[in-house]
Parts: structure tokens; C-alpha cells; sequence
């Protein structure tokens, strides 16, 4: 029996992986995947069901949802604001590094990596619009600010963050209805998941994705019952689950359409996280970072408010967690040195939009382990012309020695594409020694 030799993922990345297979194994019948799948079958059959026929069992649809919610509150939430800003960057990081690019996979995309990296960004987006009044509900801030961090009966966690959760994993599960599933993939799946749609086809599939969504949440979302003896338990935790549903349906009747104040709130992350991870044709690594360019634009369509938008990026910056940062690193004498380095992206809140918070991955162009984290200025950062400009102007014999260390072919013309805009670490992160790039390191203004 022949062994692997490759080692053995992080405990995040095992984590991380029970998590996606979880949400979007279409083997595992408790998944969410096919538990939505089943519960548009379900709701389709006892619709067209004289009452008194013999019933198929109804799906356990929100036990699921409310244990899935609580495991994806264990990987973001931490035991203070700093620990969680860092679980929070580590899963959008991760998402971002390792998410799988074949239309094929179009179900574990959109259920697992992308559902994920909205209800961790739609997370943050929620402390930061509490903390800066842009939601003044007094309902919500009262429970805001009795937060209590690692605490599970923290008030907090259970009426906003959980509801909050779940809301976020049934934003998209009108996809899973049979119609929908057929008019993106076809009868036997020969569409290509990840195609344009012209226009007359992708408003048919929205529609039918919306009518599946509301009947889903009209007749699906069921109190859990209580398991115990106590009277006055009981109807805490029916009122309890009364006002964690009825706020899920606000959040979700918000996100399809209805303008309110919280509208922004789970479709802001949605919209952001369908531009920096895979699933569309066009789909570019290197064009990741406009996506502020297209949020600023959906500012001047109407489609979200200026200052919602200023407030997402204050959280994630310019450049996406995880993203490939190509770099000029400074001399002792604050002078640029005359080679560039790598490194990415491992922080959210960058001081400033355009310098992101970055974990060092190489030394001369070689991968190291235990690598500093720096802050890289634009000056510095190759993503930007000035910093090209300067690499341009290095000598000849130089630029030959660093050119001869990436590659043993080089032409005399291939100058501009040994100077990259960025690079793509998913074959770095995919070897466990380089996967802890959220622990502790020293940090540095580059």
C-alpha cells in the first residue's frame, strides 16, 4: 500500500473542510445542500396533496440550521474583538485560497465557500454599523451592547448573530429548486453552471429562485422543539425562536428587494464576495481589487448607500483577504531595495484602503516560514505603476540576476512579465507548512 507523502493540512484548514462538506455534500443527506433540496421537494409535493393523503416526512430542516449556524460562529467569533477580527481575516483568507475555480463545483461555491465568506463578512459588517450608529434599531443596539465574547447565552450572539447566520444560509436557496437547478445546469446538467445568461433567461431564473425562496420561508421555518420538563423553559425558548425567525425574515425580506435599513447588510457582502471569488467567466485574479471600483459604482446606480459602502471597505480595504501582494521591500535606509518580495494579504481594518496588512511569504525570492507582517504602501506595492516604474529602472545585470532566479528562459522582451502586478499563492497555501499565516509575528511599515 503505497502512502501519501503529502502532509497532513492544518487543524483550521480539517476545520474549515468539515465545514464545506457539511454545508454542500450532496452525499450526506443532513447537509444544508441536500436538505434545502429536499425541502423544495417536500413543500412541492404537500402543495399538490389532497389533506389526509398519506404525507412524505417533512425534513429537519432548522435543527440543521441552527447547529450550523453555532459552528460557523465557533470559527469567526473569538474570545475578544482583536481574536475575532483575526478568525474572521483567517476564514475570508482561507475561503478566498483555496476556493475551487470548475463550474462543476458550482454548489459547493455557492453553499459552502461563498456562504461562508458572506456570513463572516456580513458579521463584521454588523459590528462596525452598530459601533458607527448606521443601524439605530434600539432593539438591536440594546443587544449589541450587553455582547459578552465567548459567552453562548450572550444576548448578542443569540437574538442578532445567530438569526443573522441563518439568514445568510438561506439567502441563495431558492438555487436549489428543481426549476432553478434546470435552468442553470439543464436537464442533465450539460449547461455550463458558470455561463452568461442573456437577459430573458436570467430573469426567468430569478424569478423562480425568488418564488422557491418565499415559499421555502413561508412554510419551511419551524420551531424546534423543546426537549425538557420545565413549563417556564419552554416558553422562553418558543419566544425565543419566534423573534429569531421573524428576524430572519426581516433580514431576508430586506435582501430581496425591500428597501430598508438593514437591506444593505446581507446584499453589500453578497454582491462583494461574488466579485473576489470564483463562479463568473469573468472572473480575473488580477482585477480583484476593483472590486471597490464596482461597489463605488453600485453607489452612483442607487443600488447601496455611499456611506454603507465606505464602511465595508474601511473593513476589508482595497485588496481581498488572502489576496497575492508582489512588493519592492525597503532598505534599513528607507531606501528600495532592487528586487521585490511576496507576500499576502492576512488583516482586515488597513490603516489606510490602499496599503494592506500582509504576512511576508518570501526572503530573495525564496519561501520562507516565519515571515514578518508589514504593512505595504503604495509606493512599494507592484500593483501600482509607481512602484513598477522604479523596478523598471534597476541595472541591466541586476534585473538579469533576479529575472535568472524565477526562470532559466527569459528573453530580453519578457521584462514587464517578471514584474508581476501580483501573485497567486493557492499552490503556496496548499502545503500545511505555509497554512498559519494568522499567528502572532512582528510588524513592520514597508
Amino acid at each position: 500500500m503505497q502512502t501519501s507523502t503529502k502532509p497532513a493540512d492544518s487543524s483550521f484548514m480539517r476545520e474549515l473542510k468539515r465545514m464545506l462538506h457539511a454545508l454542500t455534500s450532496v452525499s450526506d443527506a443532513d447537509s444544508l445542500v441536500s436538505l434545502l433540496t429536499d425541502t423544495h421537494r417536500y413543500l412541492r409535493f404537500a402543495a399538490s396533496t389532497p389533506a389526509g393523503d398519506a404525507q412524505i416526512s417533512r425534513p429537519a430542516l432548522m435543527p440543521q440550521l441552527w447547529f450550523l449556524a453555532e459552528k460557523i460562529l465557533r470559527l469567526t467569533e473569538g474570545s475578544n474583538a482583536a481574536d475575532s477580527l483575526t478568525r474572521s481575516a483567517r476564514m475570508l483568507g482561507s475561503l478566498q485560497l483555496t476556493a475551487p475555480e470548475s463550474p462543476r463545483r458550482w454548489r459547493e461555491l455557492q453553499f459552502g465557500y461563498k456562504l461562508l465568506y458572506r456570513a463572516t463578512l456580513t458579521l463584521r459588517l454588523l459590528d462596525n454599523a452598530l459601533e458607527h450608529q448606521l443601524l439605530k434599531d434600539t432593539v438591536l443596539q440594546q443587544h449589541y451592547q450587553q455582547r459578552r465574547f465567548a459567552d453562548d447565552n450572550c444576548p448578542y450572539r443569540l437574538h442578532v448573530q445567530l438569526p443573522l447566520v441563518v439568514a445568510v444560509m438561506l439567502l441563495d436557496c431558492g438555487l436549489l429548486d428543481v426549476d432553478a437547478v434546470t435552468l442553470l445546469t439543464g436537464y442533465a446538467g450539460e449547461q455550463d453552471a458558470s455561463r452568461n445568461m442573456d437577459a430573458d433567461e436570467r430573469q426567468r431564473y430569478l424569478a423562480v429562485s425568488k418564488v422557491a425562496m418565499h415559499r421555502l420561508l413561508s412554510d419551511a421555518l419551524q420551531l424546534v422543539s423543546y426537549r425538557g420538563n420545565s413549563k417556564q423553559e419552554k416558553q422562553q425558548h418558543q419566544l425565543q425562536q419566534q423573534q429569531q425567525i421573524k428576524f430572519i425574515k426581516q433580514l431576508l425580506s430586506s435582501a430581496s428587494g425591500e428597501t430598508g435599513a438593514l437591506t444593505p447588510l446581507l446584499s453589500l457582502p453578497q454582491v462583494y464576495s461574488s466579485i473576489v471569488l470564483p463562479g463568473r467567466h469573468r472572473y480575473q485574479y488580477e482585477a480583484l481589487p476593483k472590486a471597490s471600483l464596482l461597489l463605488k459604482d453600485s453607489v452612483s446606480r442607487g443600488q447601496f448607500p455611499a456611506i454603507w459602502v465606505k464602511h465595508l471597505l474601511t473593513i476589508t480595504g482595497i485588496f481581498p483577504q488572502g489576496f497575492g501582494i508582489a512588493f519592492i521591500p525597503a532598505k534599513q535606509d528607507s531606501a528600495f531595495a532592487e528586487k521585490y518580495e511576496l507576500a499576502i494579504v492576512n488583516q482586515l481594518y488597513p490603516p489606510s484602503l490602499a496599503e494592506p496588512l500582509c504576512r511576508i511569504v518570501s526572503r530573495n525570492l525564496q519561501y520562507r516560514r516565519g515571515g514578518h507582517n508589514c504593512q505595504v504602501s503604495v509606493d512599494h506595492n507592484l500593483y501600482f505603476k509607481p512602484a513598477r516604474n522604479r523596478l523598471a529602472v534597476i541595472p541591466p545585470q541586476r534585473l538579469q540576476e533576479i529575472l535568472t532566479q524565477l526562470s532559466a528562459d527569459w528573453e530580453p522582451g519578457q521584462i514587464r512579465r517578471y514584474m508581476p502586478r501580483c501573485w497567486q499563492p493557492q499552490q503556496f497555501f496548499s502545503q500545511s507548512e505555509h497554512q498559519n499565516l494568522w499567528n502572532n509575528a512582528q510588524s513592520k511599515i514597508n
